[in-house]
């Protein structure tokens, strides 16, 4: 689950990330903020990335390595 541009702390989408942990096959998160967020804080991200959303997604190396280019 690609987690971008969020603060993760209004609910209920703040929620969506820990129900995925959740699952029997838990989801593998990627945030991508410009400070860290809760999601980060309590381990709920596998990868954090920071940098602006804007700058950091349009990334082409960065695309090929979470497998969406």
């Amino acid at each position: 689950m690609l987690v971008a541009g969020t603060s993760a702390v209004v609910y209920p989408a703040a929620e969506l990330p820990r129900v995925a942990k959740r699952k029997s096959i838990p989801a593998i998160i990627i945030e991508v903020n410009a400070e860290p967020t809760p999601l980060t804080e309590e381990g709920i991200s596998d990868y954090f990335i920071q940098g602006m959303t804007g700058k950091v997604l349009p990334n082409q190396k960065l695309a090929r390595i979470i497998g969406i280019a």
